[in-house]
Parts: structure tokens; sequence; C-alpha cells
């Protein structure tokens, strides 16, 4: 999907069931999420990954942090209880909506909305610490791959940069080619490719895209940046059926 379609994917999910579509547990759809859980499962899952980032980087600074693809705030709230500022990105201003009214924080926790393909909107070296979770793999790749690079921008020289992404495709396996099919089925199968191509565009029934990159492709991206990788590591449940990552890195 191109930027824009995603965003209004994301706008539409946030109108339905904002809590639910960042964190997708078993049994809390339909608006399932009681708001206190939802913001203390955040701050468990920030204390632990800074808890890790310590391990590996003791110098760690608590001055300015990034939260990318911040949603409704639920990591940027849990930040904002370890630095002194945070600020938080989304492509959806529906979920900056709810983040600005779930923000406990004041003036010390900042929401901002950006559609554009880069953070043209921050300036560089002045995040002590970047943080991106569950986010790079709903977008594209070729944009995943150019907002790593913004990440090594904008952190402080010393900064640390934290993110995950998968490194196997959720894609489905891609349809038999049409020119082996016989009228009726290559009928019903152009009816439902359209029907997919008008979705994109229109979102009537919105979806969360699934993307992955490989961690070889990711490191070497993370080098061309210029960035010390500080440790690789595999992300989410033990069994997971899908591999993914988490890529700490600090900028020189």
């Amino acid at each position: 999907m191109r930027l824009s379609q995603t965003r209004r994917h994301w706008n539409r999910l946030a109108q339905a069931d904002p809590l639910w579509v960042v964190l997708t547990e078993k049994g809390k759809e339909n608006n399932g999420w009681q708001i206190d859980e939802f913001f203390a499962n955040g701050r468990r899952i920030v204390d632990d990954e800074l808890a890790g980032v310590r391990a590996h980087h003791p110098a760690l600074r608590y001055g300015a942090a990034l939260d990318f693809g911040c949603g409704v705030g639920r990591l940027s709230q849990a930040l904002a209880g370890h630095f002194d500022t945070v600020t938080g990105v989304d492509i959806s201003e529906e979920m900056l909506a709810h983040a600005r009214r779930y923000n406990t924080h004041g003036h010390r926790v900042r929401y901002l909305h950006n559609s554009h393909s880069d953070l043209r909107l921050l300036a560089s070296n002045q995040f002590d610490f970047v943080y991106s979770l569950i986010t790079l793999q709903h977008m594209e790749p070729v944009y995943a791959r150019r907002y790593i690079n913004e990440f090594a921008r904008v952190a402080a020289p010393g900064g640390v940069i934290l993110f995950q992404i998968p490194s196997e495709s959720y894609q489905d396996p891609p349809d038999r080619t049409l020119l082996t099919l016989w009228f009726p089925t290559f009928w019903k199968r152009f009816k439902r490719r359209m029907r997919r191509w008008l979705n994109l565009w229109f979102a009537f029934e919105p979806f969360m895209e699934m993307h992955a990159i490989p961690r070889q492709e990711v490191e070497a991206v993370l080098r061309a940046t210029g960035l010390e990788i500080l440790v690789v590591y595999k992300y989410g449940a033990t069994g997971s059926e899908i591999e993914s990552w988490g890529y700490l890195a600090r900028k020189p």
C-alpha cells in the first residue's frame, strides 16, 4: 500500500476499535480493553525494554525520547515515566486524537501527525532514545527502510535506537496465474481482485497490512547509516510462528 492508503486504513481501524488494533490480544476485540489495563501493559513493556537497553548500554540518557508509530500512546505514556520529554509520531489522525485524550503527562508528551515517507517534521540529532514497536511491519518495506534511516538522523550523538520488525513475510501465497483458469473462475477472481483494489483506496473493509525485511538486510541498512549495532535478538513469545527480531543500535 501507498502511505496515503495506509493512513486511510488506520484511521478507519482507529474509529472502530482503537485499543485492540494496537494490541491484538485474543478476547480483547470489540473494545474489550480496559483503559488502565491497556496502559499498564505499556508500562511493563517499556520497563522491560529499558532494562535490556541498559544491560547493553549503561550510559543511556533520559532526556528526549521518540515513539514512532505511537498509536493511542500506550508506549509514549510509559516512556514519560523515564524520560524528560516524549514525542509520539503516527500516520493516523484518529489514533492521535485518542492519544491526546489519554495523555496524563501534559506538555511533557507531544503527539505529531506525519504522513510523509520521512521524518522531516523532526530536527536532526535531538533524541536520546528512538523507539518503534510493532509499527514498521505495517508498511511497505521501502518505507520501513527510509524510516530506519530517519531514526539514525533524528537520534542525538550517543543516542540509542530500538525497533522490531519480522524477518519473514505474513503475506498470503499469490494466486495462480489467471491464464490457467477457465472463464467462471477467471470472473470470480477478477471481481475479487477489483474488490481488493477498491478496498485499498476506500478502506470500506479496513485491514492491517503485514510485511517483513530479512535480518541481514536490516543490519545492512543500520551499518550504512553509520550506526553501531549493539545487539540483535529474537523478539516475541517463544514458539511464535513468525520470526521477528529486535534491533538495538547506537549513534556514534
